[in-house]
């Protein structure tokens, strides 16, 4: 098992770490956003697009990270189309779901305490994305994504039972669309070093 690729580079996780600020860049966008509806008025000239543009600059960023995350979440969704590796049961799982919250609570919601009235406020937050999203990317936590979890996603850790050869040693974390239980079979693939998608294992009954 040791010899599976590791699936998630860098810039993939970048990107993953893009899609779990899809509340915030929400919330910026709608608090930001200025623009004057009217459903009877002509179309715009060009140089008032230009205007309009200028005034909204903060929510057009958020809206091309928000595009940019989601091409990244559809190469994710391709990535883990391939979860073949196993069976292997699992032997113990613990339920990790809340991390989705921790990093919700922890890393987005104070976030939101930024006014960015100024350029100098908008890039004291670009900064502290930016680090954060270093800190995210080194400590591989792509997993604990609170998007994901809006998807569907549930994170779980577990051991396997080591029978057979490949089995994955030690504590893993699995992401998964279904519910993981002890005794549950399970195929996986490897994202990183101890993390993998897992799916259940399809059981032919004699």
């Amino acid at each position: 098992m040791d010899a599976s690729p590791i699936r998630m580079r860098r810039l993939i996780k970048v990107g993953m770490y893009l899609l779990s600020l899809w509340l915030l860049l929400v919330l910026i966008f709608v608090n930001k956003v200025d623009i004057d509806l009217c459903f009877a008025c002509k179309f715009v000239s060009w140089a008032e697009l230009g205007t309009i543009a200028a005034k909204n600059l903060l929510p057009l960023l958020c809206t091309a990270v928000l595009v940019v995350s989601l091409v990244f979440y559809a190469v994710f969704a391709h990535i883990i189309r391939g979860a073949k590796d196993g069976p292997f049961k699992v032997a113990e799982v613990d339920d990790k779901n809340a991390d989705h919250l921790v990093f919700l609570a922890t890393y987005v919601i104070p976030l939101l305490s930024f006014n960015l009235d100024t350029p100098r406020q908008i890039v004291s937050l670009v900064i502290t994305l930016t680090l954060i999203g270093a800190i995210y990317v080194r400590t591989n936590l792509f997993y604990a994504n609170p998007t994901l979890s809006l998807l569907g996603f549930k994170i779980y850790t577990v051991k396997f039972e080591q029978s057979g050869s490949g089995v994955p040693p030690g504590s893993a974390v699995l992401i998964a669309r279904e519910e993981i239980d002890t005794g549950t079979s399970v195929n996986v693939l490897r994202l990183d070093k101890s993390i993998f998608f897992a799916r259940k294992a399809i059981t032919i009954k004699p």
